[in-house]
């Protein structure tokens, strides 16, 4: 399946996909250690948005933990974790 295929997808006035429950699945629940890790990882590899729809979360969202992470000195410490990915 494709973001093609599903019915009903909209973006905003950026060009962010909005919220869609099967491709935001994780939206709203507690970061996990693993996700964390993958965001550290992977944003600077891959864009954003494929990152974000990875960890089931909207683009915006992603953004704004990345932003508390630099913000609070972390990205480092998950990004050498290793312990999932």
């Amino acid at each position: 399946m494709t973001i093609d295929d599903l019915q009903g997808i909209e973006y905003d006035s950026c060009g962010r996909i909005k919220y869609h429950p099967e491709l935001h699945f994780k939206q709203k629940s507690p970061w996990t250690e693993e996700d964390l890790e993958y965001l550290c990882k992977f944003n600077e590899f891959d864009h954003l948005e494929t990152v974000a729809l990875a960890l089931g979360r909207t683009k915006a969202t992603v953004c704004t933990k990345l932003y508390e992470l630099r913000k609070k000195d972390l990205i480092k410490h998950y990004k050498n974790l290793n312990k999932y990915w």
